[in-house]
């Protein structure tokens, strides 16, 4: 459950409103070196059929040996401080990809070097195009003498640590941003800010769920108070000056770097259905024919590196497994990044169908063992494993990482409880989320027709959401969030399915993997429940806990969600050198 976790389901995702947020630009001319006029911060919003009107965020910077570097914020393509490709610029002519969102920007800056606009090119779909403007906007703190205020957000499910930096521009408008390492963001800009007095407002433009921000400059400017207002939550603000402020920097040393010590392809796979799926296949140098896996990513739209707090498992596993004579292939999510068609009306059924797709292009390719090709599942790829084998007798072997092993309810109240408690929930609080998930849960199990279970959710998220002081407005737009999503067909599909019987009949051999800290997908819930439904089958499988370990398989100390983005592992060794053994044994490779 990497992208869907419990708190879809509980009170703290309410979400208020469906706004991504925009820029509003500075009628103010910023300084730039007008010999690399494409060199600096850019602020501005993107809008094409994909993406709706919504901001982004852009850096350039001249590179070391010549040339230029981008990275990239445009949360709608689940990209922060993302790294570019094809960065070409020539004078006030800029190009360069995006690859999350398989989106090519071309575009001009201004003769007065304060704008850079354009176009934007999908390139899996043609027709479709965007447009793009940016104003050049100084970046808090690059601004002389910013202020930086750093402390902790207390809620009911624990505490968040967070630092706002503003500053006023040589102009006198201002700009702010924000640091939330335990959520990734570093330098996230703040939209709107405006200073009046000692008031300052600001807008933190997270798609679906914006959140407002109201304090107060102490009249010495060594403290900043107010509140920060996200859906439901009203939290206080209490942060003194940090005079040592320096953003965070997450170093990632597990991430390869090219050149690789073997092929790489970027592929592209049609599916009977109609949609494309983009992917990068693997190839290890040698003759072969080789071993071969799939990789399935967890809940959520998910790209082919299954990307989270700056970390890419995917990417990750695919290189220690293509170092070590398996090919590996991993794609796009359907209607994520590079790859075509609906996420949104999707089940996990269905995502099944992607993966049977992706085993029959892999079983096509030159060097590839058709005979020796398995699956690799994290999470809910761990569900998504099994239903594929029932759909081809093709599959060799599976690994399923923290895979689940009972149905959609039973795992995600465990896990709402566990994660909470970490986080440091109340235990009333957590008493008070479990009968309020199992009502809703009884809901859609009932399996009414669709206008009787939208209308006793709508009944139920009320007294929910009134009891938590919500009311007006507010209160309705939290409501229709949450009936929308428990009624997505995702959802639904996900709360009554049963994984055990397609575990059953699985029949080729199983490794079931966990962690002792995985508090997402709890390993003595799930991994009993798989060995028994194998065993109870013609299958073979092999259960293996990794002590210490959390839901992203790395070492952690409590297991809390807050840990994965500070973490510097981004899978552990031990755990690949066991795959790729386990692989080689049972492929016989």
């Amino acid at each position: 459950m990497t992208g869907r976790m419990l708190s879809c389901l509980s009170l703290a995702a309410a979400m208020a409103a469906a706004a991504t947020g925009q820029v509003e630009f500075y009628e103010e001319s910023f300084q730039y070196d007008h010999d690399r006029p494409a060199a600096g911060t850019w602020l501005g919003n993107v809008e094409s059929d994909r993406v709706p009107l919504t901001w982004a965020a852009l850096l350039i910077k001249p590179g070391d040996a010549g040339g230029y570097t981008a990275t990239m914020t445009l949360l709608s393509a689940m990209a922060v401080n993302a790294p570019c490709d094809d960065v070409e610029i020539d004078g006030r002519s800029v190009a360069l990809v995006l690859p999350s969102a398989s989106a090519r920007f071309q575009g001009r800056i201004s003769d007065d070097g304060q704008r850079l606009a354009g176009t934007i090119t999908y390139d899996l779909d043609e027709h479709a195009e965007g447009t793009f403007e940016f104003a050049r906007t100084p970046r808090a703190a690059d601004l002389p003498d910013p202020f930086a205020f750093s402390g902790v957000l207390e809620f009911s499910f624990g505490k968040l640590a967070m630092t706002l930096v503003f500053a006023e521009t040589p102009g006198g408008n201002w700009v702010g941003q924000v640091d939330v390492p335990a959520q990734g963001l570093v330098g996230m800009p703040l939209l709107g800010v405006r200073r009046e007095g000692n008031t300052i407002t600001a807008e933190l433009g997270i798609p679906v769920n914006p959140a407002t921000i109201t304090v107060e400059l102490s009249q010495d400017a060594q403290r900043l108070t107010g509140h920060f207002k996200q859906g439901p939550f009203d939290l206080e603000i209490d942060f003194p000056r940090d005079a040592e402020y320096a953003e965070p920097t997450f170093n990632r040393p597990q991430h390869p770097e090219p050149p690789y010590p073997y092929a790489v392809r970027e592929v592209s796979i049609g599916h009977p259905g109609g949609h494309m799926l983009a992917g990068t296949l693997s190839i290890p140098s040698g003759a072969g024919p080789f071993t071969a896996v799939v990789l399935i990513t967890g809940s959520g739209p998910q790209e082919r590196d299954e990307t989270i707090f700056g970390h890419k498992p995917f990417l990750v596993i695919a290189d220690y497994l293509a170092r070590r004579d398996i090919a590996v292939l991993r794609c796009d999510d359907r209607g994520t990044a590079g790859s075509t068609g609906s996420f949104a009306e999707a089940t996990t059924a269905d995502f099944a169908t992607d993966v049977l797709a992706a085993m029959r292009f892999l079983a096509t390719v030159d060097g590839i063992d058709p005979g020796r090709i398995g699956l690799i599942g994290h999470s809910e790829g761990g569900m998504i494993a099994p239903m594929v084998a029932g759909l081809t007798e093709d599959v060799d072997f599976m690994v399923l990482l923290a895979g689940t092993g009972v149905r959609g309810d039973e795992l995600l109240q465990l896990q709402a409880e566990l994660v909470a408690r970490a986080a440091g929930a109340d235990e009333a609080v957590i008493a008070a989320n479990r009968v309020q998930q199992q009502r809703l849960f009884e809901i859609i199990l009932a399996g009414e027709r669709d206008d009787e279970v939208e209308l006793l959710l709508r009944e139920s998220m009320r007294v929910q959401f009134e009891a938590a002081g919500l009311a007006g407005e507010q209160l309705d737009n939290a409501v229709d969030g949450q009936v929308k999503q428990f009624l997505s067909p995702w959802m639904r599909f996900f709360i009554t399915y049963d994984p055990r019987p397609a575990l059953a009949r699985v029949r080729c051999p199983v490794l079931a993997l966990g962690g002792t800290l995985d508090l997402q997908v709890y390993h003595d819930q799930n991994l009993p429940q798989i060995e028994k439904a194998v065993n109870s089958g013609p299958g073979d499988v092999t259960i293996r806990r990794y002590e210490g370990l959390n839901h992203l398989f790395q070492p952690a100390a409590t297991g809390a969600l807050t840990e994965y983005a500070t973490i510097e592992t981004t899978f552990d060794e031990t755990v690949l050198r066991d795959i790729v053994q386990w692989i080689h044994a049972r492929s016989g490779s």
